[in-house]
């Protein structure tokens, strides 16, 4: 199974026409989420209608939404294509006058008889006989997010993030990344303000579907203007391990030197699993970044001053001429294969390749 969101995830130890072909191991997930993720409802009361708070449903929905993710996310990782008996508890953890809440699931991971014809999985454009007024406030809200983004009248406040992560507004990704590029760029001058962005936008790509948040991260990369705003998308990929070898790949071959120097960045981020396909093309990666990335700088010679002797020297592509070997440009502060002091080398990138893929096949039959 190739995406963890088709994982079947049922609360029974069996179901009629589900036939189990291996238990694999109990599978958990945990959420602390602290008091103040309910503080609209705690500190207003404004939406409590008959005993009853529908932000307060909302934020619970939310944690348990994303414990289930998470435990499909861990079944999807030992090979499971199905959960049974799911239990999830909340507990109330509190001490030195402060309180949290934990969220416990539960279930069993097991290896289940695929049904090509029974896939059950609902989509934004299913269709049913009855609906309710709760679906069709949250697709008016949605539509109005939608518009309000493309017209730059969003206010992108607590409320709004917490719209789009919950209900997975892909749309307004474009909208987002151009409303805070100024944000990206002025990160070590506004780190407030960064870390604030960073923090929802984080959780917001997480919260998309695997194959729809690597192909907005990775095609964006490809076609983005903003290098910093390229670069800052590189590390949502770092940090939420979605290494991508076909993406990667098209990356480190883009004829943009710029592109290809995100995608040899890149190459040395983390999946979340690994298995024996990824290690072939972790060796294809190694190979293509041996083989690709040589000495942009062209290598010649000068006469030593007071010396008949010659020496070799490299005149880099930015038109400084008669630099020492091994030694970086003065005008550009690169060396002779592109790359700044501060970047990982194309023989660093490999040496790290190579250390990983050793430390893959000592768990990988």
């Amino acid at each position: 199974m190739a995406n963890p969101k088709d994982i079947l995830v049922i609360t029974t130890s069996s179901a009629e026409g589900l036939k189990i072909k291996k238990h694999l191991k109990p599978v958990s997930a945990h959420i602390v989420a602290g008091t103040n993720l309910f503080s609209d409802f705690l500190g207003g009361l404004t939406d409590v209608f008959g005993g009853r708070s529908s932000s307060y449903q909302k934020q619970l929905s939310s944690l348990y939404n994303e414990a289930i993710e998470r435990i499909k996310h861990n079944t999807h990782e030992i090979g499971g294509n199905c959960v049974i008996g799911l239990s999830i508890d909340m507990d109330e953890i509190s001490g030195k006058g402060k309180s949290m809440f934990m969220l416990t699931a539960i279930g069993t991971a097991v290896i289940i008889e695929s049904d090509e014809k029974s896939n059950s999985q609902s989509n934004t454009n299913e269709k049913f006989e009855n609906v309710g007024v709760e679906r069709i406030n949250n697709l008016r809200q949605r539509k109005n997010i939608i518009k309000r983004a493309e017209n730059r009248e969003l206010d992108y406040d607590d409320e709004t993030w917490s719209f789009i992560t919950s209900n997975q507004v892909q749309e307004i990704f474009t909208f987002l990344l151009k409303r805070f590029s100024h944000t990206i760029e002025s990160f070590q001058s506004m780190p407030d303000s960064y870390n604030i962005f960073n923090k929802n936008f984080i959780s917001y790509i997480d919260s998309l579907e695997e194959n729809k948040k690597t192909s907005l991260l990775y095609d964006t990369i490809e076609i983005e203007t903003n290098q910093q705003v390229a670069l800052y998308l590189s590390k949502v990929i770092k940090e939420l391990n979605l290494f991508d070898y076909e993406k990667n790949m098209s990356l480190l071959k883009n004829t943009d030197f710029k592109k290809q120097k995100i995608g040899i960045r890149i190459s040395t981020y983390d999946k979340s699993f690994y298995n024996k396909k990824d290690i072939e093309n972790l060796n294809q990666t190694k190979v293509f970044i041996h083989s690709t990335f040589k000495e942009r700088g062209e290598v010649t010679t000068k006469k030593q001053l007071l010396s008949s002797k010659e020496k070799d020297v490299w005149n880099c592509e930015c038109g400084n001429k008669s630099n020492e070997i091994g030694q970086y440009c003065g005008t550009c502060n690169n060396d002779i294969f592109g790359f700044k002091q501060t970047e990982m080398k194309p023989n660093e990138i490999v040496k790290y390749i190579e250390q990983k893929i050793e430390l893959i096949n000592e768990y990988i039959k």
